[in-house]
């Protein structure tokens, strides 16, 4: 992500109460002294702070300027990485001004939708600047389809946030647009990705096994890109029930997906075979695409815990980033369990509440009806695999390992994604800023050891001793409030403040 500087907010964390308890099932709630996490308390005034003072008008810019003018598509893809949680608490705490300015922020991105090259008749976003697309990877040019299908989830999520919260009466003429037009950007889309080749993947893989997975490629896998899928109809369907109109294109996709609604069941059903779930301490913890990127690139290192990276990047003397193997990948360092990373499976959050909101609307509007289909359990048992798996079961120094399944690997050693960079990748334990940034606090609701150990990451961060600023300057430095302007860092703060409040 390009950062941009801006104004630093003088907003100190204060960090204050007893530790929490060392039951690893049935802590208590935390004591009176403990930060207030209410959606009237400091932690969410923390929250708008930042977002007022300093975010707003950082995301105005990158949308304006990043996308608008140089077409940079992946902007999308930060802009909801960055911004889901906090819209999720506009949710939970009714927040109407907030919303008001998110409606603001993000209307200019309709006015970059263009016909796409290979669909004329539905209109996109396609990147034509920025450093990603390029090419060498074939998307100059083209439409990124997971920056467009994770952007229309956060419009989803910002477009089901004013119907719930905002009566229609009481709507402006700006959050009625918005409604209409996150709407119709998401079925003319969805409706255009949804062909009869994405079906027949589905099914595909619906007969698949993980032993079916002899290669490294990711043809196999339940991806992001149809958990999105997934999430934009769940929320198309919300819109539909409470009296969201479309016209034109948009109305012609919504009924044209209705068409589709036993092809649409076949992507749930599909979801529920790649999760596996066991009984554990009288609960379920779940699991997905288990097994099925043992032989993935980003992969092949996750059973090789060494601190030096296996993978060497320097520059050769024409100055192009070149890539040697300090240790080639073999079968001891392939996990035969490895599904998704601890990064990538923060999208679990927001489709896991986006179903839980419309599990009946999905039935009325695209008839599915499986009764394995519980998205309320599925949110305890991912909670739980955290706890029982991901977490190191340290309650005062917390981390997270970078695989769901709990291994803690080198993830992504030598990624350049099709561009003329390197990366050694991520060492163990260098995805575990991805719990407090990736909206998982938010299931605290489901598990109180999440919920103590959010408060726990919270309290480190104020850095009063040595040994506290040490740890956190190694695995959370994200999340530190920087003593000079630093848009990253104020947007991981942000992330994760929102995920604690009203919790």
């Amino acid at each position: 992500m390009r950062i941009i500087a801006i104004p630093l907010v003088a907003l100190a964390i204060f960090l204050i109460g007893a530790p929490p308890s060392a039951n690893a099932r049935t802590s208590a709630t935390p004591p009176p002294t403990s930060p207030d996490f209410s959606c009237t308390g400091t932690v969410h005034a923390q929250a708008i702070g930042l977002w007022e003072h300093a975010l707003r008008g950082y995301y105005g810019n990158q949308i304006s300027s990043g996308l608008n003018k140089e077409g940079n598509v992946y902007v999308l893809y930060n802009t909801q990485e960055e911004l889901q949680p906090f819209v999720e608490m506009t949710r939970r705490c009714k927040d109407r001004q907030q919303i008001a300015e998110l409606v603001d922020a993000l209307s200019p991105v309709f006015a970059s939708l263009r016909p796409l090259p290979d669909a004329p008749g539905t209109r996109g976003w396609v990147c034509t600047g920025g450093s990603t697309c390029t090419p060498a990877n074939h998307l100059l040019g083209k439409e990124v389809q997971l920056c467009s299908a994770q952007f229309l989830g956060l419009l989803g999520a910002v477009a089901t946030d004013i119907v719930e919260t905002i009566p229609t009466s009481q709507r402006t003429a700006a959050e009625k647009a918005f409604v209409v037009n996150a709407a119709t950007a998401m079925a003319t889309q969805v409706d255009n990705w949804l062909s009869p080749t994405y079906f027949k993947s589905v099914a595909a893989r619906t007969r698949m096994t993980s032993a079916d997975a002899k290669d490294g490629q990711s043809t196999y896998f339940f991806q992001d890109r149809d958990l999105w899928f997934m999430t934009i109809l769940s929320d198309l369907a919300e819109l539909h029930e409470t009296g969201v109109k479309m016209e034109g294109a948009g109305r012609q996709a919504f009924q044209s997906l209705q068409t589709k609604h036993s092809q649409i069941a076949g992507i749930f059903n599909l979801f529920l075979t790649r999760i596996t779930l066991f009984n554990t301490s009288g609960d379920q913890r779940a699991e997905i695409d288990r097994g099925y990127w043992r032989n993935y690139a980003d992969s092949k290192y996750a059973a090789y815990n060494a601190l030096t990276s296996p993978v060497s990047c320097h520059q050769n003397i024409f100055g192009v980033m070149q890539k040697t193997y300090r240790v080639k990948s073999k079968a001891a360092y392939v996990d035969s369990s490895i599904g998704w990373d601890l990064s990538h499976a923060r999208r679990l959050v927001p489709a896991l509440a986006s179903f839980v909101r419309n599990r009946t609307n999905l039935t009325k509007v695209f008839d599915y009806s499986n009764p394995s289909f519980n998205p309320s359990k599925l949110q305890r048992a991912f909670a739980n695999q955290i706890v029982d798996k991901v977490w190191n079961k340290d309650r005062q120094h917390p981390l997270f390992s970078n695989f769901w399944d709990g291994s803690n690997g080198w993830y992504r050693a030598g990624y350049s994604n099709g561009t003329d960079q390197c990366r050694p990748g991520q060492a163990p334990y260098s995805l575990a800023w991805s719990y407090p940034t990736g909206g998982y606090p938010q299931w605290g609701e489901f598990n109180e050891t999440l919920r103590s150990l959010n408060l726990q990451i919270y309290r480190l961060l104020d850095g009063a001793d040595t040994k506290k600023s040490t740890f956190v300057d190694k695995y959370y430095s994200r999340l530190q409030m920087p003593k000079t302007p630093d848009a990253a860092q104020e947007i991981w703060s942000l992330t994760f403040l929102s995920s604690l409040v009203g919790n």
